[in-house]
């Protein structure tokens, strides 16, 4: 099995990191692989803000555990149920922002592209990534009062939000990944 393929078959959403930090030359590799991805039009319509600062991570990690705790009691019982950290001790916090596009393709689009690269990067080098959908409640004004003073704080350019967060550190625990499911793939000759 050729590299790329053995990452993707064995990359999985690590929900438990062991708290060592992670060097910034893995997480500008990290970085620069997800910029690499392709975009409608040549767009790239996105920011990442790459936060180490622990305080930081905490503030924000707070705040969506806050706003998940008042609108979706269920996930908030996952979350329970795994330790009840939000964040599962990442060391890294990488938030990625996106601008509205006029393309026909969304550039939340886009961003999964990204998040994809920086996730399978990180997984060839032994880390271990969480897309964290809930870390957008702490950035999104009409959910959380944060949000404006959290996007200031990342230097989110001029039109930009959050859009989705991937958490990255060195696994504590590790997992099987998701089974392919080829049952949903037809093919037309």
């Amino acid at each position: 099995m050729n590299e790329v393929l053995h990452a993707i078959a064995g990359r999985y959403s690590c929900r438990g990191f062991s708290g060592q930090p992670v060097s910034r030359a893995d997480l500008e590799t990290i970085t620069r692989a997800g910029t690499q991805a392709p975009s409608a039009r040549g767009n790239a319509p996105w920011y990442l803000a790459v936060v180490t600062n622990r305080e930081l991570i905490g503030q924000i990690r707070d705040n969506a555990f806050e706003v998940l705790i008042r609108r979706d009691k269920e996930g908030h019982q996952r979350i329970v149920e795994r330790g009840g950290d939000l964040f599962y001790n990442a060391q890294a916090l990488i938030v990625v922002a996106t601008r509205p596009t006029h393309d026909l393709t969304p550039a939340e689009f886009d961003a999964g592209l990204l998040t994809e690269n920086i996730c399978l990067a990180a997984h060839s080098i032994g880390l271990g990534t969480c897309i964290c959908g809930y870390a957008t409640n702490a950035f999104h004004v009409f959910r959380s009062p944060d949000g404006e003073r959290f996007s200031r704080r990342l230097e989110f350019p001029y039109g930009y939000q959050m859009t989705v967060g991937i958490l990255v550190g060195h696994p504590a625990l590790s997992k099987e990944p998701h089974p392919a499911d080829t049952s949903v793939v037809r093919f037309f000759e």
